[in-house]
C-alpha cells in the first residue's frame, strides 16, 4: 500500500487538519502507528474517555513521536517526555484525514487483462480496468473507472457504476445494478437466488422462481462472503452509503435503507424492511416479513422476531429494550446467587 517512504514537518500535517501544534513542529514524521504502536518519528491518535485515561497514554508517548489529541483535555505546555502533540477537536476523523497522505492503494492500469472473457455486447467504461481471467457477460454496462480484480464474474444484463471496486472472487448475478463508488469485497455474491420454497403434496419442495434482482445504491460497501440474495419478485435494495460486513446473509426483497451498518455473521429474512440509519450488531437475526425504524441499533446476538417501530437500542432473543433486557439479566444473575449461596438460601442462618 506504501509506494515509498514519505515525510513531513508535524507543522505541515497540522496544516491539513487546522490543528495546533505543541512541543516541536519541525519534528519529522515518516508514518502512522496505533497509540499501542507508538514510536519515534510516527504519528498516533490518542481518544481517551476520561483525564486519567489521557493522562496514561501521554506517559506511554516515546520521545520524537507525536499523537492527535483533543484540544478539550490537551496540555498547553510541551511534554517531558519529549512527544510532541497537534490539537484538534476530533482526534480519529483528523488522524484519518492524513492518511492518504503515508499510504496509497495500488491500482492496475485500465485496460482488459488478455485473459478476461468480455462479451461483445457489454460495454466497458473509460479508464476501466477488467484483471485476469474476468468472466463478462452479454449487455454488462461497467462505468467508467471501475475497477475488477482477477476472477471477478459478471452475469448477463448487469449495470455497474463508476468507480466500483470488485475484489476477486466476486459473483454479480444477472440483472444487478450497483451504483457509484460501490465496494465489494472478495467472494461476495450478489444477486443469488432467494431461499424460497413451499410444500407440495405431489413434489416435496417446490422452489419458487427467483425473478427479482438486486439494487445496490452509491457509495455502499459490502464485505466479503456476504451473500445478497434476488428478490422473488422484485427488487432486494441497499440504500446509499450502507456499510455491510462480512459473512452477512441479507434475504430475498429485503430492503435496507441508507447509512444502515450490518455487522458480521448478522442474517435478515426476506422481505424485511430496515429504515435508514439502523445499526445491526454482530450476529444477529432478523426473522422475515418485519419493519425496523430509522434509529434503531440492535446487540450483537439480538434475535428479532417482531417488528421494531420505536426508536433505540434493543438486546436479546427475543430483542427487547436495551434497558429492560439489562434489568432482566441483572434479576437472573440475583437468582442464580441466591440459589447457589448456601448461606443465602435461609432467612434463618444457624438455626
Amino acid at each position: 500500500m506504501r509506494d515509498s517512504i514519505k515525510a513531513y514537518p508535524l507543522s505541515h500535517l497540522a496544516a491539513q487538519i487546522n490543528g495546533a501544534t505543541v512541543g516541536d513542529p519541525e519534528l519529522t514524521i515518516t508514518g502512522l502507528c496505533s497509540l499501542d504502536d507508538a514510536k519515534p518519528n510516527h504519528l498516533c491518535f490518542i481518544r481517551a474517555n476520561s483525564e486519567e485515561s489521557f493522562k496514561r497514554a501521554l506517559a506511554n508517548l516515546p520521545a520524537q513521536s507525536a499523537a492527535i489529541v483533543t484540544t478539550a483535555l490537551a496540555p498547553k505546555e510541551p511534554l517531558k517526555n519529549g512527544a510532541s502533540l497537534i490539537l484538534v477537536q476530533e482526534p480519529y476523523p483528523s488522524f484519518l484525514d492524513l492518511v492518504p497522505l503515508f499510504f496509497v492503494h495500488s491500482r492496475p492500469e485500465p485496460g482488459i487483462h488478455p485473459s478476461a472473457v468480455v462479451h461483445d455486447t457489454a460495454h466497458v467504461g473509460r479508464g476501466a480496468s477488467i484483471g485476469a481471467h474476468c468472466v463478462i457477460g452479454a449487455r454488462v454496462v461497467i462505468g467508467q473507472d471501475a475497477l475488477l480484480f482477477p476472477s471477478v464474474t459478471v452475469y448477463d444484463d448487469v449495470v455497474i457504476g463508476d468507480s466500483v471496486i470488485l475484489y476477486s472472487g466476486t459473483s454479480i448475478r444477472d440483472g444487478s445494478r450497483i451504483g457509484d463508488r460501490v465496494i465489494i469485497h472478495d467472494h461476495a455474491v450478489i444477486g443469488a437466488d432467494g431461499f424460497g420454497y413451499i410444500p407440495d403434496p405431489k413434489r416435496g419442495l417446490r422452489k419458487v422462481p427467483q425473478i427479482g434482482f438486486v439494487s445496490i445504491g452509491n457509495d455502499v460497501e459490502i464485505g466479503a462472503q456476504t451473500c445478497v440474495d434476488r428478490g422473488a419478485f422484485g427488487a432486494t435494495i441497499i440504500g446509499n452509503g450502507s456499510k455491510i460486513d462480512n459473512l452477512v446473509q441479507i434475504g430475498h426483497n429485503v430492503i435496507i435503507g441508507s447509512h444502515c451498518i450490518i455487522c458480521g455473521q448478522a442474517a435478515i429474512g426476506g422481505s424485511t424492511k430496515i429504515h435508514d440509519g439502523v445499526v445491526v450488531g454482530g450476529a444477529a437475526s432478523l426473522a422475515d416479513h418485519l419493519e425496523i425504524a430509522s434509529g434503531v441499533r440492535l446487540g450483537g446476538r439480538a434475535g428479532v422476531t417482531n417488528s421494531i417501530l420505536e426508536p433505540g437500542d434493543y438486546m436479546g432473543f427475543p430483542a427487547i429494550k436495551a434497558g429492560e433486557w439489562r434489568r432482566q439479566q441483572a434479576q437472573i444473575r440475583k437468582s442464580v446467587r441466591r440459589k447457589t449461596d448456601p448461606e443465602d438460601e435461609s432467612g434463618d442462618k444457624g438455626t
